[in-house]
């Protein structure tokens, strides 16, 4: 049956009908009693004659909104785009319940969304509400009777006030909750502890102390898809974070983030934004191949905005993921138990992970590091891309062969820099604070040592910054007095910030530069070469961690 534009409402139960006609389709829900609504080709909404709005499908990323007033939650709020983004209220947070009811139900109209928790949890369970169980329930209740559609109470008010506590919600949903800051507490005994109670869902949050917890996490849910109580589970931390962007896909029945990119109410909560731009949680299925970079401060690494992006344009259904530990033993068998695709290595894993794997090119090693490995045919192989990314970035500015170069610093940046010059025929100086590891470094390659202190007053084609001086947040550190080096290209590998002190300089007195983020987007598409064996949108992934950075700068 077909209905033209101001219908009279209909009764249906069945499959959604729609009707498209040029620039709108009209669109009947599978509700009992519904109103039909107007979608334009671009997703907007208009309402019917009566103003009213049939129900969206339950989001699945609650937005966690914490401020000190409600003013402030609600600017918050408003901010998040995407009308399938749900909120959680954190009123635990609030300094002032002056007409909390009145004005929520008001702040509920305006932002239009239909599912939302109220949370408000003690001090006793991790939160920030100093009063009693009471106190506690009495502003759950106002919260649903302004419009909240679900109640998060934790296990500590339970225990206290008794099951009874959960019928004083009147027709709100309850979650019922668990969060242990410590570690992941078992979670089969904790769910049908939960369950028991007259709850709608069970929600279970613990630190994870290692990435092998989110296996445990993975196991739980996907043996209970299809248990009567619906289920939350999210390990925390930094660690945790692949429990957070898989979550969906094992089988919560939803995750949570941050509303503020600046904020965050829980260990590892990524911003919704992030949630929906930048992983795509919610497209994540059984055919979606997954990557990763494994490091001690993956949680910090720009390299998921970048390959994600680049994933997303070539239409490569994969994740990357941030994988956070102290222990490459704990990233290994994590790794192989959900069949990762590749993944990159940085510290301080780039030497060790080459006794893991099957092939090594022979650049890496001679480098003696690894920072990307690709898993072909069930084969671990590993790569350097900071080498060749190196040869790239400078061989636009200048001819290699026969060039002179200082390198600054005896790591592992400077040492594939000098791997990567000599193989290109150009002549290598080392300067390192610690005139030990320079040496070490110098007869390795062939190079020649300068002092530190006196690396200044050499005649160069390039001068590369492989050490840390000039990092956020020592800004202003120098690693040599441009005013005495006599070169033509400087080159940072710094990338945060962007634009170091020692480029700023270099530009200044009309030298060539090659920031840190160029070398950054260069290595990281020869990964994404490697890996999807197409060709990396360079442009589109510099953009990526170009936003990224703006995330970074302003928190």
């Amino acid at each position: 049956m077909l209905h033209h534009r101001g219908a009279r409402p209909v009764r249906r139960t069945g499959a959604a009908w729609a009707h498209n006609a040029g620039k709108y389709a009209l669109i009947f829900l599978p509700f009992v009693c519904q109103k039909s609504y107007i979608r334009t080709k671009h997703g907007s909404i208009e309402y019917n004659r009566d103003g009213y709005l049939a129900k969206p499908a339950q989001p699945r990323i609650f937005a966690t909104v914490a401020a000190p007033s409600l003013n402030a939650m609600e600017s918050i709020a408003a901010r998040v785009g995407g009308s399938q983004v749900g909120f959680e209220f954190r009123l635990d947070y609030l300094q002032d319940f002056a007409e909390m009811e009145l004005r929520l139900h008001q702040i509920f109209l305006r932002l239009r969304s239909p599912y939302t928790i109220a949370t408000c949890r003690r001090v006793e369970a991790g939160g920030q509400f100093p009063g009693a169980v009471e106190e506690q329930a009495n502003i759950l209740a106002a919260a649903v009777r302004a419009g909240c559609a679900w109640v998060d109470i934790e296990i500590e008010s339970i225990s206290q006030a008794g099951p009874e506590l959960l019928r004083r919600f009147g027709g709100a949903k309850i979650v019922v909750s668990v969060h242990d800051f410590k570690k992941l507490p078992p979670l089969g005994e904790t769910y049908r502890r939960l369950s028991k109670l007259p709850a709608h869902a069970v929600k279970i949050a613990g630190l994870a102390r290692s990435l092998s917890d989110n296996l445990k996490v993975r196991q739980f849910l996907k043996s209970h898809r299809t248990a009567s109580h619906r289920a939350v589970v999210i390990a925390l931390g930094a660690s945790g974070l692949p429990s957070r962007l898989l979550g969906l896909n094992w089988g919560s029945a939803w995750t949570f983030a941050s509303a503020s990119p600046h904020f965050s109410a829980a260990p590892g909560q990524l911003p919704a934004e992030v949630l929906r731009s930048v992983y795509r949680v919610e497209s994540v299925d059984h055919r979606t191949q997954l990557y990763g970079v494994v490091g001690t401060r993956a949680s910090t690494s720009l390299s998921p905005a970048m390959q994600n992006a680049a994933f997303h344009a070539k239409r490569v259904n994969a994740i990357y993921l941030p994988c956070e530990t102290p222990r490459l033993s704990d990233f290994l068998g994590f790794a192989r138990k959900l069949g990762f695709a590749g993944f990159s290595v940085t510290m301080p894993f780039k030497r060790a992970i080459i006794r893991e794997l099957d092939w090594v090119e022979p650049m890496a090693a001679q480098i003696g590091s690894c920072n990307t490995v690709a898993v072909q045919r069930g084969k671990w192989t590993g790569w350097n891309t900071d080498a060749a990314a190196v040869v790239e970035v400078l061989t636009k500015r200048l001819r290699l062969a026969g060039s002179r170069a200082l390198i600054l610093g005896a790591g592992g940046a400077a040492r594939a820099a000098a791997f990567a010059l000599r193989g290109e025929g150009a002549m290598v100086f080392i300067a390192a604070r610690r005139e030990v590891a320079a040496r070490r470094l110098a007869s390795s390659v062939s190079a020649q040592v300068v002092p530190w202190d006196s690396a200044d007053g050499l005649d160069v084609d390039t001068v590369i910054n492989a050490t840390p001086i000039g990092m956020s947040p020592n800004v202003e550190g120098l690693p040599v007095d441009l005013a005495r080096l006599r070169t033509r290209v400087v080159f940072d590998m710094v990338y945060f910030p962007l634009e170091t002190r020692f480029l700023a300089e270099a530009r200044g007195r009309g030298l060539t530069t090659i920031s840190g983020l160029e070398m950054l987007v260069a290595q990281g598409a020869r990964q994404f070469e490697i890996w999807t064996g197409q060709s990396a949108p360079r442009a589109l992934m510099e953009q990526a961690v170009r936003q990224g950075f703006g995330i970074v700068e302003n928190d």
